[in-house]
C-alpha cells in the first residue's frame, strides 16, 4: 500500500455527530439529577462521580471513533466547555485536568467504567436505551 492508498482510507472523524450524541446523552444523564438536585454541580463532593462518570462516556467516543489522543482531547474540551463550563476554554481545561486526575483514582475507574457502559448501551439503541442514562442517578444515591 502506497502513501496515496493510506491516505484515501483515512476516514475524517465526525466532530458534529460527536458532539450531539455526548450533548444529548450529557443532558439525558443529567436531567433527573438535577431535577431532583439543581444546585448538583455545586456540589463538590459529587464531582469526581460526575467527571469520573462522563469520562467513561468520552471513553467510549474515543474506542467507537478511533480517536487519537489528540482528537480526543480537543473533543472532549469541547465538550467540557459547552456541558459544564459555560464555554469558558480555560475553565474546560481545568476540567479536563481534573477529570483524568479523578480517573486515575479507584472510585474515578469504576465510576468511568459505569459511565462507558451506560453509552455504550445508549448507542445501542433498542428498548434499554432509554434507561441508559440512569447510571448516573444511580451512582449519586448509592
Amino acid at each position: 500500500m502506497g502513501l496515496f492508498d493510506f491516505l484515501k482510507t483515512k476516514n475524517t472523524i465526525p466532530y458534529e455527530k460527536i458532539y450531539e450524541e455526548l450533548d444529548r446523552f450529557t443532558e439525558a444523564s443529567l436531567a433527573m439529577p438535577k431535577m431532583n438536585n439543581p444546585f448538583l454541580l455545586d456540589d463538590k463532593n459529587k464531582h469526581p462521580m460526575i467527571f469520573g462518570y462522563f469520562m467513561g462516556v468520552m471513553d467510549y467516543i474515543a474506542k467507537t471513533y478511533q480517536l487519537n489522543e489528540k482528537d480526543r482531547l480537543k473533543i472532549h474540551t469541547q465538550y467540557l466547555a459547552k456541558n459544564f463550563a459555560d464555554n469558558n476554554e480555560e475553565d474546560a481545561k481545568a476540567l479536563v485536568k481534573y477529570s483524568t486526575e479523578v480517573r486515575k483514582t479507584d472510585e474515578g475507574g469504576h465510576y468511568a467504567l459505569r459511565g462507558k457502559l451506560a453509552m455504550k448501551k445508549w448507542a445501542a439503541g433498542g428498548p434499554m436505551a432509554a434507561y441508559a442514562p440512569m447510571g448516573l442517578v444511580k451512582i449519586l444515591n448509592d
